[in-house]
């Protein structure tokens, strides 16, 4: 797979998102955001979402000049309305709003509604962890999904949840993952690849296995017209249930508490909806260290015997870290479909192609 140069990637999804018609301010959070997910090696929510974003904003179910505001507050919590727009900057509103709060509580909330795609969840909960709290944060997806233990058809979207906790003097342990065995924009990824699934991912209405990328792409994309869907974590055989009641939770954190959509509801402009908390270690007194806790916990996992010497044992977040250091030298991979399908993207909206192979 082609690499290209970290700087032509962060500028094209800048010029990208300006020629799909955001504010400058806007543009450059998505920018911020989008870049650090691809440094991390999350492909899935970095670049590559371009042309459905801008097939979105084209078909008017994502609102590219939304005014997004802060609709209430009690408290430690504050709730913010997006206005369909991206996601990504009303999510750092959030975020911060939860930590300021967090930082006078000891907690802090942040919740939307009336949103659109946020990228991934783990750049807001690396937010926190950055500035000694502990992080957390959910959303409801856009479409139905995943499909519920047992069920022929899909409701309730891949509903991600991340975590993360400072670490004393390093980078912060985090985790983000979907309730699906994958999220749906894996799938692409494969899709573009022009690869086949890998593994018990996503079945259709008579429980068959499918694994044709593309075709499941196409199926998420229009769930109305499909019954192709995800499973949830733990597949049909190993604990699918738990996967589903975990996507049960984010559901009602994320949608429920703010106000947004139930799952399904895929016409017109969508109504997803976002929680993030914000813990303070510092608010359970001086009895504990959780930074220097989460040091010596990441160590001794570290330093397990690896059933191959050849894999030691990782902790949460360290793939990405890795990938970080990786791709801010080497570059960015990004297959030959994708790139055809961004340039697509960016011409149709006015704006020039511009990735650089390294």
């Amino acid at each position: 797979m082609r690499r290209y140069t970290p700087q032509s990637v962060k500028e094209q999804i800048f010029t990208g998102l300006k020629a799909f018609g955001l504010a400058e301010d806007q543009a450059q959070v998505c920018t911020e955001i989008m870049f650090a997910t691809d440094l991390s090696g999350v492909d899935s929510h970095g670049i590559s979402m371009l042309p459905l974003y801008w097939q979105e904003i084209s078909d008017g179910t994502l609102n590219e000049k939304a005014e997004q505001r802060l609709d209430h507050q009690f408290g430690a919590v504050s709730v913010f309305d997006a206005d369909h727009g991206f996601g990504h900057p009303v999510s750092v509103r959030a975020m911060d709003a939860a930590i300021e709060a967090a930082e006078k509580f000891g907690v802090g909330i942040g919740s939307v509604r009336n949103a659109n795609h946020f990228g991934a969840a783990g750049q807001y909960v690396l937010r926190a962890a950055r500035r000694g709290m502990v992080g957390i944060a959910t959303c409801s997806t856009r479409s139905a999904m995943q499909k519920p233990t047992g069920a022929k058809h899909a409701l309730m979207g891949t509903n991600p949840i991340a975590f993360a906790h400072p670490v004393k003097d390093e980078e912060p342990i985090f985790v983000d993952m979907a309730t699906t065995v994958v999220p749906g924009n894996k799938v692409k990824v494969y899709a573009y690849a022009d690869e086949p699934l890998a593994g018990e991912w996503a079945t259709d209405g008579s429980g068959e296995v499918v694994t044709d990328g593309m075709q499941v792409y196409n199926a998420l994309l229009n769930p109305e017209s499909s019954d192709i869907g995800l499973l949830p974590v733990g597949g049909n055989s190993a604990g699918g249930h738990k996967g589903y009641a975990l996507a049960t939770m984010v559901q009602l954190l994320s949608a429920a508490l703010s106000g947004s959509d139930q799952p399904g509801d895929v016409a017109g402009r969508q109504s997803i909806g976002y929680f993030f908390l914000a813990i303070d270690p510092r608010a359970f007194g001086e009895g504990a260290d959780a930074e220097e806790y989460a040091r010596v916990l990441r160590d001794t996992l570290r330093g397990m015997e690896p059933v191959d010497p050849d894999e030691p044992v990782q902790v949460a977040g360290d793939p990405e870290h890795r990938s970080v250091e990786d791709r801010s030298v080497n570059g960015i991979p990004i297959s030959d479909g994708m790139v055809q399908a961004i340039r697509e993207a960016v011409e149709d909206a006015g704006a020039e192609f511009i990735l650089t192979e390294v």
